[in-house]
């Protein structure tokens, strides 16, 4: 039943349109060097803002999904990855376009994509409402170290540094606490300011600190665009030889962006060279990785595209994005008023159903404009950034605006912006930044509820197996950062 409602709802006009919308301009975002799936679900915000729920959610997570193939594109045609994901798709998609057989690179990332997102879909819809059912039984002291779980995982994946990812963690918890107290009913970091009574709205912030901060970047590199001449477009379809040498590898890339996008905190820069590399290591052919063969394009771009389904198990069933982009897509959620977690499954029983459907049937629609806009994907990477940029920050800005008609949000996310550029610039991540004010009033509140429980007895949260569980795993994954960021300090010495 909850299939066949699902089904139904996909195929609403407005929930449709809004997936063709949403795929489409995911893939061209994802295919502009210096754009990213983060920015594209932000400058969607002010048209989000407008929609009821199910369209809203659906043409978030079609815009996700576009712009992580549309990654490929430029990293095929320019040898520039459109987003981190696509990275590894450049060691083979960029020499099989200049042997002329661009058109071949780009119908097997696009088919690979759409096989990786359509298997991760699959996963989703069987592994989300499991664990879903487990999560309903969380209580405050579960929900406490879950948070803290996110973010502690977030922090220590999004940059190179664990302290830089912690500081920017911190940093966000402590925005979260601008405010009105929940439990005191006290002001907190007013300043005797009004407008600081409700905290920090999550638009602006995500406005300035990913978007607007990209921009400032963009017009602080005074480098000129260089756009390579792309090699000409060739025959499209593989042959059947490669067909089958494709098989393995987009099913082994699925499976491993499924795995590797729910665990929380990663993402699909980590499983594409994992794949790549596990693909390349078991082929019979392996020296020629490198030099332009199928394998190497098919098995990076399934990953990255299983990573979406997968990522987005653990921000519907328990509120703790995969990566960046499931990150600003939770505060987009929360700002049409849908709170990710378990409860969202009973609430929400039909949007999620549709949710689900729609998300294979978006897979299918990728695959469509993928190969129709073969011809146009040069075309679209011409335009200067010069072009692209203003019209961003025109979006951005009114993207804050929208939000209460204020133009203090305005110039929130221009102070967020500023922040945000020289976060980038010295290293330290947004993401857990933007979780920590997310996850702040969550795991502030069930910390006073857990504590009001236990009659102040901090051993509530060891005494129960799950948040003791969640706990041990945030001390492990601490200690496993650590670890391996002074195991490469000291090969870099040696070397």
């Amino acid at each position: 039943m909850g299939i066949l409602q699902g089904i139904i709802g996909t195929f609403q006009p407005v929930t449709f349109l809004m997936m063709l919308i949403g795929t489409a301009g995911g893939i061209v975002i994802g295919a502009i060097p210096g754009m990213s799936g983060s920015m594209g679900v932000i400058l969607l915000l002010p048209l989000v803002y407008q929609l009821e729920t199910i369209p809203a959610m659906v043409v978030l997570a079609a815009m996700f999904c576009g712009s992580m193939y549309g990654g490929s594109i430029s990293a095929i045609l320019l040898r520039t990855p459109g987003t981190p994901s696509a990275a590894a798709t450049v060691l083979d998609g960029y020499p099989m376009g200049q042997k002329g057989q661009a058109g071949k690179a780009l119908f097997t990332a696009i088919f690979a994509s759409a096989i990786g997102g359509i298997l991760s879909g699959i996963c989703l819809l069987l592994i989300a409402p499991q664990l879903a059912r487990v999560a309903l039984n969380f209580q405050a002291p579960e929900f406490f170290a879950l948070s803290i779980f996110g973010l502690t995982l977030m922090a220590g994946s999004s940059g190179q540094s664990l302290v830089k990812g912690l500081i920017s963690g911190f940093m966000g918890l402590l925005l979260s606490t601008v405010g009105v107290d929940v439990i005191s009913g006290s002001m907190r970091f007013t300043f005797g300011s009004v407008k600081l009574m409700a905290g920090f709205n999550i638009l602006p912030v995500l406005v300035g600190v990913f978007a607007l901060a990209q921009v400032f970047a963009d017009l602080n590199n005074r480098t000129p665009q260089i756009v390579q001449e792309t090699a000409s477009l060739g025959s499209m379809l593989p042959s059947r030889e490669e067909f089958r040498l494709m098989i393995v590898p987009i099913l082994a890339g699925s499976i491993i962006g499924i795995a590797i996008g729910i665990i929380p905190g990663s993402g699909g820069a980590i499983s594409c060279f994992l794949a790549y590399e596990l693909a390349r290591r078991f082929s019979k052919r392996k020296e020629l990785f490198g030099t332009g063969i199928v394998e190497g394009i098919a098995a990076p771009e399934a990953s990255n595209n299983g990573t979406t389904g997968g990522a987005l198990v653990p921000l519907l069933t328990l509120g703790i994005p995969g990566d960046t982009v499931t990150a600003v897509m939770l505060g987009a959620f929360m700002l049409i008023g849908i709170r990710p977690g378990p409860q969202l499954f009973v609430e929400n029983a039909q949007a999620v159903n549709t949710f689900f459907m729609a998300f294979i049937v978006m897979q299918i629609l990728m695959l469509f404009f993928g190969l129709i806009g073969t011809k146009l994907w040069p075309k679209i990477l011409n335009v200067p950034r010069y072009v692209i940029m203003p019209l961003v920050m025109l979006f951005c800005f009114l993207g804050a605006y929208t939000l209460s008609n204020n133009t203090g949000d305005a110039v929130i996310s221009l102070i967020f912006g500023v922040i945000g550029f020289f976060m980038h610039r010295f290293g330290f991540p947004g993401a857990p930044m933007i979780l920590g004010i997310i996850l702040g009033p969550m795991a502030e509140q069930n910390l006073n509820r857990a504590l009001l429980i236990s009659h102040n007895d901090w051993r509530v949260f060891f005494t129960r197996p799950i948040s003791c569980a969640f706990i041990v795993v945030t001390a492990l994954s601490i200690l496993y950062t650590i670890y391996s960021v002074a195991r490469k300090g000291k090969k870099e010495k040696t070397a």
